[in-house]
């Protein structure tokens, strides 16, 4: 049974040890933080100090204006090293990798700040047997810094041992001197316990906190792809109807707030079911693919193409009429018409010989809604049909244009 128990402590150790490296640069940015706004406070209180035991304290006894002379010189003493912390600190905040000496600052500031606390409880000895300095010092220390448990448990022992040492050869009556070594002890295990339990407050919140930013970034990553699935057809990477009929009311509210012509394709592929007969479902596929980028670099950035379903495409031409909108579709019928698609992949097919160039034919019907002229998309798609189909009766691989015998158009 013992071995487990080990093992559990050796797992909860490690996992402590990579969830301190993982943490590690958050804790020194907030250390820095604090050190940075802490040093002013403490340069003000260490002139505060100055002035008073330095100028206005008035001792009856030598000994008491000697001891005040030695605090005052203590904390003026402290002056300079605050203002290089908070200029190694202030300095560090604005860069993007703090320097090896900004990385050491939290722990080298602890213990230069302990050190001076049990210096001046030791001058403190001269006039009483409090060692307030000492118990600040480590209180502000363990509430001021993030300080990793094992640096922690080491700065506390020695600062403890140091302090205990100094008061052996300084107090000289046994009562005061066990006394002010338990209180010292005291103070260090508390602090010692207040910086543990701020500590791993800390990592665990940090570790929380950076949990749930990843779980936000994959749920928008999600929404997005979800969104894309919901309006993108999944074959040609066009919009899909849905989508496509939400871009075209908005196109068309605006053609119609704005006075300006619109016109609609309708293009269908010619005799597309004989490429899923002849060469398989997986050449037809690539076939809509060859016929979307066929269109993708051919229409306006501004322009909207999208799959209706099926071997059926739509060009939605923002502010283009009847004679521009021609031009377009006679463009791409041409342009699919002299691009044949190479099928690579005949080689699955038994009854293929080499790489077969698919040709490709395409049909199109066309409306133009003119400036002045009113209708739904509805309508327009209906006489784009009309003019597809008759695209289609006459021969295929034609650009008709519907009329008002189609559907009628009233201003």
């Amino acid at each position: 049974m013992p071995k487990p128990e080990r093992s559990s402590f050796r797992a909860t150790v490690a996992r402590w040890q990579r969830e301190w490296m993982a943490v590690s640069d958050a804790a020194l940015r907030i250390n820095l933080d604090h050190l940075s706004k802490a040093s002013w406070l403490m340069v003000l209180l260490n002139l505060g100090h100055v002035a008073y035991f330095g100028l206005w304290f008035e001792a009856v006894h030598p000994l008491r204006s000697a001891w005040a002379s030695n605090v005052a010189q203590a904390h003026a003493l402290m002056v300079l090293p605050m203002l290089g912390v908070w200029a190694v600190a202030h300095q560090s905040r604005k860069q993007e990798r703090p320097s090896q000496l900004a990385r050491i600052l939290p722990e080298l500031t602890a213990c230069v700040v302990l050190a001076w606390a049990i210096h001046l409880t030791w001058l403190d000895q001269a006039v009483s047997s409090a060692i307030s300095a000492y118990v600040n010092a480590c209180a502000a220390m363990a509430i001021l810094l993030l300080l990793r448990p094992p640096y922690a448990a080491l700065l506390y022992s020695v600062a403890w041992a140091w302090m205990a040492w100094g008061l052996g050869s300084i107090v000289s009556e046994p009562d005061t001197l066990a006394n002010a070594r338990v209180n010292a002890a005291s103070a260090s295990l508390l602090s010692f316990w207040v910086s543990v339990l701020l500590w791993r407050r800390f990592v665990q919140t940090e570790l929380l906190q950076r949990a749930l930013a990843d779980t936000n970034r994959r749920l928008e990553r999600n929404q997005v792809q979800l969104e894309t699935l919901a309006t993108t057809d999944a074959l040609t990477g066009l919009l899909n109807r849905r989508a496509l009929w939400d871009r075209a009311r908005v196109e068309l509210a605006r053609a119609q707030r704005e006075n300006t012509p619109l016109s609609l394709l309708v293009l269908d592929l010619d005799h597309f079911k004989q490429v899923n007969d002849r060469w398989g479902h997986l050449a037809g596929d690539a076939v809509l693919r060859h016929v979307t980028a066929l269109m993708q670099g051919a229409v306006r950035r501004t322009d909207v193409v999208g799959r209706l379903g099926g071997e059926e495409f739509v060009v939605l031409l923002p502010q283009e009429g009847t004679e521009s909108g021609t031009r377009l579709a006679e463009k791409l019928r041409h342009l699919i018409a002299d691009n044949p698609m190479a099928w690579d992949n005949a080689e699955l097919i038994n009854t293929a010989v080499g790489t077969p160039n698919l040709p490709i034919r395409v049909s199109i019907g066309g409306v133009s809604l003119l400036p002045g002229e009113k209708g739904s998309m509805e309508e327009l798609l209906d006489m784009a049909d009309k003019a597809l189909y008759r695209a289609k009766a006459s021969g295929r691989n034609k650009v008709v244009w519907a009329t008002q015998t189609d559907t009628l158009l009233r201003p």
